[in-house]
């Protein structure tokens, strides 16, 4: 529900108690004074945007829960991010590429914070996309970038809609515009997968595939490849793939909402080594509606 003033009627004490219900799903460390610190700091965005609850199927040592924000402002909250502790700069080329992109457009903005820790994500997010000519060029984008033009060039992608912009891992993850879900076909992304030497999706994630509404790949500073290749599918509670992985299931039957509906989005995600599931709530139910189709 909206308020007069454009903003979302959003109870930000629920939003730290349901956060702490993700974590506990998830089996997961909850920082409840980092949690408290995030959402403190980001009171008067988090009615603007989308607002999402992410975890993967990755071992739980290795696991985490986000709270991922999105809004459509032009205010960055790196700023205040850094000025509460949450983000801190180094002099990595993470912090100058932030610089670069948005001193050269007019990103709208995101954040991911673990419940654990500070903020690991900045999205930055473009209606109209970037050249990937002009991506590549930027002084501080990382070389895989640069040498992956051919496989961009082989995935049909020409621009970037979204970047984010990892601070805890420094790495960066270039995605293609939103399009309709199939509009990439199981053919072509198996494709894709093969022609990087990933594992090929077996049985109906080759199906699932085919109902991305986007990609992204994952790139490092201090690695010469392709890290990730990742396809996310929005699903009902219903529809979810949930016999993937017990935690999938678990997620989607407890997950806590701020939405009537629970819908969710399904990401498989591959890589040299092989790939894991995330899973992702539509918290307050507008994520079909900020990430709306650009192709």
């Amino acid at each position: 529900m909206m308020t007069g003033d454009g903003l979302r009627e959003l109870d930000l004490t629920r939003l730290s108690e349901d956060l702490r219900q993700y974590a506990r799903i998830a089996q997961v460390r909850f920082n409840a004074a980092v949690v408290d610190k995030v959402i403190d700091t980001l009171a008067d965005l988090l009615p603007l945007g989308w607002i999402g609850v992410r975890t993967t199927t990755l071992p739980p040592a290795r696991r985490d829960v986000n709270l991922r924000l999105c809004y459509r402002s032009p205010v960055p909250p790196v700023p205040r991010l850094r000025q509460a502790g949450l983000l801190t700069f180094t002099g990595h080329p993470i912090e100058t590429l932030l610089d670069e992109v948005a001193e050269r457009h007019e990103p709208w903005w995101g954040v991911d914070a673990s419940v654990n820790g500070p903020a690991d994500k900045i999205w930055m997010i473009f209606d109209r996309g970037i050249p990937l000519e002009e991506l590549t060029e930027l002084p501080s984008i990382p070389a895989a970038v640069r040498t992956a033009r051919p496989h961009f060039h082989d995935s049909g992608m020409d621009r970037a809609g979204l970047l984010a912009l990892d601070f805890s891992r420094r790495t960066i993850n270039v995605y293609s515009p939103v399009f309709t879900p199939g509009t990439l076909s199981p053919e072509a992304a198996a494709t894709m997968l093969t022609r990087l030497g990933f594992p090929a999706p077996e049985g109906d994630l080759r199906h699932t595939n085919g109902q991305a509404f986007d990609f992204y790949q994952t790139f490092g500073w201090d690695h010469p490849g392709l890290l990730r290749l990742c396809f996310p599918v929005r699903c009902s509670a219903e529809e979810f793939p949930v016999h993937h992985h017990p935690l999938l299931r678990d997620f989607v039957e407890q997950a806590p909402f701020a939405a009537a509906e629970r819908n969710f989005v399904f990401y498989t995600t591959y890589g040299p080594r092989g790939g894991y599931f995330k899973v992702q709530s539509d918290y307050t139910g507008n994520h079909r509606q900020t990430f709306a189709a650009t192709t």
